[in-house]
C-alpha cells in the first residue's frame, strides 16, 4: 500500500469531514517557570534581532533553523517554543511570511510524495529546510469499529506502525489502513493528519467501504480542517486498485495551506483457497 500526494486544491469535497483546533500544551511541564521564562526572553532578544523589514524568506529560513538547532531553546516548554517561533515571524513584513508559509508548504508535499513512494516500510521523519519536519507512518489493522466483542479490544493499539509503503498477505475479513503525517517544528507535533481506509478482504478481491479523517488533530498554532472521499472503491481483479483521497487546510503561521493524501491500496495476489490476499 502507499499514499500519493497531489497538490490539486479540491473545491466540491465528500465523505466524513472535521474540523480540529487545539488550545495549547501544558505549561506546567515547565519545571522552573521563572527560569524558563527568563531563557524565553533571551531566546526571544536573541533570534528576533536578526530579522527586520528588509529581511528576505532565506533569512527567516536560516534563523528558524538555528532556533531548531539551538540547545537553549530546546530547554524551553513546548509553548515556549513556539511561542518563540511565531514571535520570529512576526518580526518580518507579512509578504515575507506569505512566501515562506508558500515555500514551506511546497516542500512538505514534495518530500511527502517522494518518501511515500521509495518503499520504504520504515517510519521516518525528514527534516526541512527551516530545519521542521514532516514524519510519515501507517498502520493496518483488523477493522473492528463497529464491534462490541471483548476479544478485540486493544487490537488497534497493538497494530505494528510503519512507514506509508506496504505489501502484506491480509486474510479475509474487514480492515483498516491509516496513513499518518505529522508536522513537527522545534521537536513539537503541531498538527497530525490521518487518512484512514476502512476495506474489506474476500473472494470479490478488495472492496473500499469508507475512509475517515478521525485523529487528524491541531493545535492553537496549526488548525486543521479536514474532509475525505473514496474515488475508487474496489480491486476486484488482480492489479486493480483502489483509493480514497484526503484533503487537509491548515491554518497558522508556522503551517498554512494545503495537503492532499491519495491512498493507494492494490491487489496483487488472491488465493480464494487459503483465503488470504497480498495487498499492495
Amino acid at each position: 500500500m502507499n499514499i500519493r500526494i497531489y497538490k490539486t486544491v479540491f473545491t466540491a469535497l465528500l465523505g466524513f469531514g472535521i474540523i480540529v483546533s487545539g488550545t495549547g500544551f501544558n505549561k506546567a511541564e515547565a519545571s522552573s517557570q521563572k527560569k524558563l521564562d527568563y531563557s524565553l526572553k533571551q531566546a526571544t532578544n536573541l533570534y528576533s534581532k536578526k530579522l527586520n523589514k528588509n529581511s528576505d524568506s532565506d533569512d527567516l529560513v536560516a534563523v528558524l533553523k538555528s532556533v531548531e538547532k539551538s540547545n537553549q531553546v530546546k530547554s524551553l516548554s513546548n509553548n515556549d517554543k513556539l511561542d518563540l517561533l511565531n514571535t520570529i515571524l512576526d518580526s518580518v513584513p507579512e509578504k515575507v511570511v506569505k512566501q515562506y508559509q508558500e515555500e514551506k508548504m511546497n516542500e512538505i508535499n514534495e518530500v511527502i510524495s517522494y518518501e511515500s513512494n521509495v518503499g520504504s516500510k520504515v517510519s521516518k521523519t525528514i527534516e526541512l529546510s527551516d530545519g521542521s519536519s514532516v514524519e510519515l507512518s501507517s498502520t493496518d489493522e483488523l477493522d473492528n469499529s463497529n464491534s462490541t466483542d471483548s476479544q478485540y479490544m486493544g487490537i488497534a493499539a497493538a497494530a505494528t506502525e510503519m512507514g506509508p509503503y506496504r505489501a502484506e498477505d491480509k486474510e479475509y475479513g474487514a480492515r483498516l489502513y491509516t496513513a499518518w503525517v505529522k508536522l513537527k517544528s522545534a521537536g513539537v507535533t503541531v498538527a497530525t493528519l490521518k487518512l484512514g481506509n476502512h476495506y474489506s478482504v474476500g473472494d470479490y478481491g478488495l472492496k473500499m467501504r469508507y475512509c475517515d479523517v478521525g485523529g487528524t488533530n491541531g493545535t492553537v498554532y496549526s488548525s486543521v480542517d479536514a474532509s475525505c472521499k473514496v474515488t475508487d472503491s474496489k480491486a476486484e481483479k488482480v492489479n486493480y486498485d483502489m483509493n480514497a483521497v484526503g484533503t487537509y487546510k491548515i491554518s497558522g503561521k508556522l503551517n498554512n495551506g494545503y495537503i492532499v493524501l491519495t491512498s493507494y491500496i492494490k491487489l496483487t495476489s488472491l488465493n480464494k483457497k487459503s483465503k488470504v490476499a497480498r495487498v499492495y
